[in-house]
């Protein structure tokens, strides 16, 4: 009787404890973005805050807020003033495309698919396509691809423009958490774990992957992308193609992704160049962008991330994908530290069944 006592009342603590996990994560939900992203930049710039520290003599409150000023003036206004540019330049970009489709035209595009140079492989490739059943109209495919990608950024960049309030708010609020992951980050991990009870190997792995995870995934990941967008964005401008802010976010997203990366957007910007007649931007615009902006991708990523994630590249790029599909942006350091997360358990797990073997052995 009493370990049926016992039984329920064990069942009753942890189904109260799942309850309050739901009811705390139902009312942060709406500011869990500005939260992940506050407690992400206060791990990778702890290593900063502890000589801030040691450099105001011990002050927390004032290593604190000068590391989160630093932080504003370095990271935050300049997003904040890209994105309302990036807003401006897709709402320009998405009213040439809707110019260039009026009537029933594709405009541009259109006589770049006509073009000499390329009608003939168009041609076999529908022929292709035609021999399995499909029917590939790129006249009316492409532009309207192009404009739902458009569409989707505008709609994003314009949205934060309209509820300003709203993202001022939760910036305002990520700020405010930053401060205080300086100030007192420690002391909560240090009560986080005291109630947490898990062996010390397997928490020190989750504390050290979840470290090293963030700062490649910031560094390596993020930066690059940004370093890559930027320099393509660049080249957008120099041979005078529109909309460069634009495309240069879009080339940022598409670096993430292996292989392709920001190919998918120069190399359309160059071909638009070519059959435009203007050789020599196009030209330029290649080079620059094999050169320079693809390249650098080889040289900023293997030194961000080799040395301080320890995970194959592939893991980190799947979780950065797969976190940006399904969670915005907030997943794409989300996304990578999950799956080593499974990883470190699945690891742990492991040994734990091999040091039972071995003592079932013996």
């Amino acid at each position: 009787m009493s370990m049926d006592r016992s039984l329920f009342s064990t069942l009753m603590a942890y189904t109260f404890a799942l309850l309050l996990m739901y009811l705390l994560y139902y009312i942060l939900s709406p500011f869990l973005a500005a939260l992940v992203w506050a407690g992400a930049i206060g791990v990778i710039t702890r290593p900063i805050y502890e000589k801030l520290l040691r450099l105001c003599k011990g002050c927390e409150i004032t290593a604190s807020a000068l590391l989160t000023l630093a932080v504003v003036l370095a990271v935050i206004l300049p997003l904040v003033g890209l994105i309302f540019t990036l807003s401006r330049e897709a709402s320009q970009m998405y009213q040439y495309l809707e110019n260039s489709t009026s009537g029933g035209s594709a405009g541009a595009f259109g006589n770049i698919l006509q073009h000499p140079l390329l009608l003939s492989w168009l041609e076999r490739f529908r022929g292709v396509a035609g021999s399995y059943g499909l029917t590939m109209d790129l006249d009316t495919m492409l532009v309207p691809t192009v404009k739902k990608g458009v569409e989707a950024m505008l709609n994003y960049s314009t949205g934060i423009v309209k509820d300003f309030f709203g993202f001022l708010f939760k910036l305002v609020l990520m700020v405010i958490a930053l401060f205080f992951v300086y100030k007192d980050g420690a002391l909560f991990m240090q009560r986080f774990w005291l109630v947490v009870a898990i062996r010390d190997g397997l928490r020190n792995a989750i504390v050290d992957t979840v470290t090293r995870v963030l700062g490649a995934v910031m560094y390596g990941i993020v930066l690059t992308c940004l370093a890559q967008g930027t320099l393509g964005g660049l080249g957008f401008w120099v041979t005078g193609l529109p909309s460069p802010i634009m495309f240069g976010a879009l080339m940022a997203v598409c670096a993430m992704i292996p292989l392709v990366g920001t190919a998918l957007i120069w190399l359309p910007g160059s071909i638009y160049l070519l059959m435009q007649g203007e050789t020599l931007s196009g030209v330029l615009l290649i080079i620059w962008c094999v050169v320079v902006v693809s390249s650098i991708d080889n040289i900023l990523r293997p030194l961000f991330i080799s040395g301080k994630a320890k995970l194959h590249l592939l893991v980190i790029m799947l979780g950065a994908l797969g976190g940006l599909l399904a969670f915005g942006i907030t997943g794409v350091i989300a996304g990578p530290v999950v799956l080593a997360l499974v990883i470190v358990f699945f690891e742990a797990s492991r040994h734990e069944m091999m040091l039972t073997e071995e003592s079932d052995h013996i």
